[in-house]
C-alpha cells in the first residue's frame, strides 16, 4: 500500500503562463508575490522504488555511503564527494563523461535564501535550449564543443541527506510522465543578486491537478536521490520539478533536514 501525505506546495502563479515577461524570484518577498500555495497529495515512493527510471519518471533512489564526514568542509566535498558522485552518476546513467558544476548544502538557515530549503516547485535550469546550455559548460572547461558533435547531454541533481535521516522538510518531486508540454515556463532566479539576464533563467511549473508528487520517507544518509533536470534526447524524461515541503507526518521533535545537492552534466556518446 502506498502511503501519502496531504500538504501545501508553492507553484508559479497562473498569470505567468501567457505574460510577455518573466517572473523574478530571489527573496521570500518575491517568492510570495509570484507563487501560490496548492494542496497536493505526496506519495511515498519506497514501495515502487525498483519500478522507477530516470529516463521515464525523472527520478531514482540509489544506495551510496559517502566517505565524507563533514559536508561543511568545502575541500572534502570537492576532493572526495565530487569524485564519488561522478562515479555514481556513470554507474546509474551509463554516461561516458560527467562534469560537476557546483553543489549546495541545504540547512534550515532562514537568513540565507540561496541555501535555505527551496520552498517552491522548480527546475534548476531553463528548458528552452538544453544543448546550448550543455555546450557552454563544455566550453567553460576549455574543451572544444566541436568534439561533442553528435553527443547527447542530460543534466541531473544528486540529493543526499547527511548527519541524520530526512524526516522533516522532505524533498518532493513530480513524476515526469505527468507533466504536460506547456506546464513549465521560464523565470529569473535573482537570489544571487545577479539581476535578470539569460544566465539566470530557470524554470517553474504551473499548477496542474494531474501532477503526481512523490518522495522517499525517512531518506537515510546512505541513500542518494537522482533527479533529471534537462535532456537533449527525444522520448526521454525532460525534467523533474522538485520542492521542499513540510511533512505533516513527521514528528515535531525531529531535527531539521540537512542535505547536499550536486548539479552535474552527463555526456552520452
Amino acid at each position: 500500500m502506498t502511503v501519502s501525505v496531504k500538504t501545501e506546495v508553492r507553484y508559479l502563479n497562473e498569470e505567468w503562463r501567457h505574460r510577455g515577461e518573466l517572473a523574478s524570484i530571489g527573496s521570500r518577498e518575491s517568492r510570495r508575490a509570484n507563487t501560490s500555495k496548492h494542496n497536493v497529495f505526496i506519495r511515498d515512493a519506497r514501495a515502487k522504488r525498483d519500478e522507477l527510471s530516470l529516463d521515464v519518471n525523472g527520478f531514482v533512489l540509489v544506495d551510496h555511503l559517502s566517505t565524507v564526514t563533514d559536508f561543511g568542509d568545502e575541500d572534502s566535498v570537492k576532493s572526495l564527494y565530487y569524485s564519488e558522485i561522478e562515479r555514481l552518476t556513470r554507474t546509474v546513467t551509463g554516461a561516458s563523461e560527467v562534469f560537476i558544476t557546483n553543489h549546495v548544502v541545504r540547512t534550515e538557515d532562514k537568513s540565507n535564501f540561496n541555501s535555505a530549503y527551496a520552498r517552491f516547485v522548480h527546475c534548476d535550469y531553463s528548458l528552452a535550449d538544453p544543448r546550448s546550455t550543455s555546450l557552454k559548460t563544455i566550453e567553460s572547461r576549455h574543451l572544444d564543443p566541436a568534439d561533442y558533435n553528435g553527443a547527447d547531454f542530460a543534466w541531473y541533481n544528486s540529493w543526499q541527506p547527511f548527519d541524520h535521516e530526512a524526516r522533516s522538510n522532505s524533498l518532493a518531486v513530480i513524476d515526469a510522465t505527468t507533466i504536460a508540454e506547456n506546464d513549465v515556463v521560464d523565470y529569473y532566479y535573482t537570489g544571487n543578486n545577479t539581476g535578470n539576464n539569460a544566465s539566470n533563467k530557470s524554470a517553474m511549473p504551473l499548477f496542474n491537478p494531474e501532477h503526481e508528487f512523490w518522495y522517499f520517507d525517512r531518506m537515510r544518509t546512505d541513500e542518494v536521490l537522482f533527479i533529471k533536470q534537462l535532456d537533449t534526447r527525444d522520448n526521454y524524461a525532460q525534467t523533474c520539478p522538485h520542492t521542499s515541503f513540510d511533512n505533516p507526518a513527521a514528528p515535531r521533535d525531529v531535527p531539521p533536514r540537512r542535505s547536499i545537492e550536486v548539479r552535474l552534466l552527463a555526456v552520452f556518446r
